[in-house]
């Protein structure tokens, strides 16, 4: 059996422009103006986010942005990361980050992928960081529905998933992107170790069952085990376990 690291970017599927890579050669972010009312998302009436409330002062940890770059309005109901912290976000996979911006406590909407599309999983929980929408001259690609970039708990981006393969509504289990442990700062590891039983004993059956493996051939038992420790942080974050600043700066 084979451990396989997730790779470095995702590639959503390639809709009416030349996409951004998330890493690698340096990125070249297409500049697109927010429409004026992205297409709501199958299984609800609007794409929906919201803004932090005001009893609830702290955001993410690591200096992250804690409120929508635009209030959330009907004419455009996403509610999103600002433009220059996602374009630093896509630049390399950021675990850390991800951890954060996934935390309950985020405001930024998250939405969930109607079956597998090349390295998303069927139900993956994936969040909004921006629209591009539908092209209105020149060779029309797919629905012309628009597309969305997205992050993935992994840390990568996606860039430009169609709209039509998008929707609102939360799978009964949905799924995410294989965490990867080596790409956690050293001090986030102390504290998701440290804040949560299930985390701890997880971290240490993998430690027993893969010996240090990062990816490559490992056994069944460390495959597991590893999964095992992925759904406990995943868990622990989105209960809010607190997470502190990480070195992962962005």
């Amino acid at each position: 059996m084979r451990l396989i690291d997730c790779p470095p970017l995702g590639h959503g599927l390639v809709v009416l422009t030349a996409l951004v890579a998330c890493a690698g050669t340096p990125t070249q972010v297409v500049s697109v103006s927010p429409p004026a009312a992205p297409p709501a998302v199958a299984g609800s009436t609007t794409l929906t986010g919201k803004s932090t409330p005001i009893d609830e002062p702290s955001g993410p940890p690591n200096g992250l942005p804690n409120a929508c770059a635009r209030a959330p309005t009907a004419s455009d109901p996403l509610c999103t990361p600002p433009a220059d912290f996602v374009e630093r976000l896509c630049g390399k996979p950021h675990q850390d980050a991800a951890l954060g911006l996934f935390a309950p406590q985020a405001p930024f909407t998250r939405v969930y992928v109607r079956g597998r599309i090349d390295e998303l999983a069927a139900d993956e929980e994936v969040i909004v960081l921006r629209f591009h929408a539908p092209r209105k001259e020149g060779i029309v690609v797919g629905n012309n529905k628009g597309s969305y970039d997205v992050l993935r708990w992994d840390g990568t981006c996606s860039i430009a998933v169609e709209a039509e393969v998008i929707t609102r509504t939360r799978p009964v289990r949905p799924t995410t992107a294989h965490l990867q442990w080596h790409r956690v700062s050293p001090r986030l590891q102390d504290a998701l170790v440290a804040g949560s039983d299930a985390v701890k004993r997880a971290h240490a059956k993998r430690g027993k069952e893969c010996k240090g493996a990062m990816s490559g051939d490992v056994s069944a038992s460390c495959e597991k085990a590893d999964a095992a420790l992925v759904a406990a942080i995943v868990e622990y974050v989105r209960k809010g376990g607190i997470m502190p600043d990480s070195d992962d700066v962005l």
